[in-house]
């Protein structure tokens, strides 16, 4: 694909009005650049609005995809090469302030389970379950939507989601069996954390900015889990 300078002077200048946050928009198919809302509310990552992306998708055809790193050089990171392939568009990353960039394009690439960068609904604890399952078993759970924070407001998102994608709720103390799923508090009055059981002690699991890992499973991970869901094929 082919990008000219002016596209990425519109992309760089508009990256500079949204910074400290990334900044996010697309290439059209007749080469413009766009500028879309950033959702997010901390630097570091961004959420495109979607319906924005589809009002301009259907009136001028999205091309590609455009965020900025600022501060940081153009390399692309995990989260953006999964969302690449997700969105099936090459990505387009620009550096704030100097202006260099980089593209990548869908290539097939997909995450590791162990050592994935974190970045909310990509790369989060929710993503990591529903990629082992589908790596270890063949099951494939739906994406979710959920709020960032919505654990703030009382809303239980993780045990209303699983409820309709075929998991079933064992009680607490029951032996778990290879891909079982629990759902722990972290400084939180409801779920708003995720782990896979691995035989024969193990998670794997996200926490938040960090790095997934296989840990043993007991000690805090333990008191702090307050859901055990298996799902109905491996019943």
């Amino acid at each position: 694909m082919q990008v000219s300078a002016t596209t990425i002077a519109d992309a760089l200048e508009h990256a500079g009005t949204c910074q400290p946050l990334e900044s996010c928009g697309v290439v059209t198919a007749d080469g413009s650049f766009i500028p879309i809302p950033n959702l997010a509310t901390e630097p570091g990552h961004f959420i495109m609005d979607r319906r924005m992306f589809c009002r301009v998708d259907v009136k001028r055809k999205a091309r590609a995809i455009v965020h900025s790193h600022v501060g940081y050089p153009p390399v692309a990171g995990d989260s953006d090469r999964s969302m690449c392939e997700k969105s099936g568009l090459p990505w387009i990353i620009i550096s704030w302030p100097d202006g260099h960039w980089n593209m990548i394009e869908p290539e097939g690439w997909k995450a590791p389970l162990v050592g994935r960068e974190w970045q909310w609904g990509s790369h989060d604890c929710y993503t990591l379950c529903r990629d082992a399952l589908q790596s270890y078993t063949g099951i494939l759970v739906p994406e979710h939507s959920g709020d960032w924070m919505f654990w703030r407001h009382g809303r239980n998102l993780i045990v209303e989601g699983f409820q309709r994608t075929g998991f079933i709720s064992l009680p607490l103390g029951t032996p778990p069996r290879q891909c079982d799923i629990f759902g722990m508090a972290i400084s939180s009055e409801v779920v708003n954390h995720l782990a896979v059981f691995l035989e024969p002690d193990r998670i794997l699991h996200q926490l938040y900015r960090k790095l997934s890992v296989r840990e043993t499973y007991g000690g805090l991970w333990l008191d702090r889990t307050r859901l055990h869901l298996r799902h109905e094929r491996l019943m």
